[in-house]
């Protein structure tokens, strides 16, 4: 399981508020949505994030083993 961390408490400390990120249309609000939601977004999201936000791409996500997908595997 994908999880996010503080992705837009990090945005933010790079001067990109969330009302400033839709102004900008810098990220759909329904992606926003999702990464609130924990939902899955694509690579060019989580990229936008990275370049905006100077973090590396594993100081916004992690992965974290689900039993549940273990077993399918």
């Amino acid at each position: 399981m994908i999880i996010y961390k503080n992705v837009f408490e990090k945005m933010k400390n790079a001067g990109y508020s969330t009302a400033a990120i839709r102004k900008e249309k810098l990220i759909p609000e329904g992606t926003m949505q999702n990464i609130r939601d924990g939902k899955l977004v694509n690579l060019k999201t989580i990229d936008t994030i990275c370049r905006l936000s100077g973090c590396k791409i594993e100081e916004l996500i992690e992965y974290i083993p689900d039993e549940n997908t273990q077993k399918n595997v």
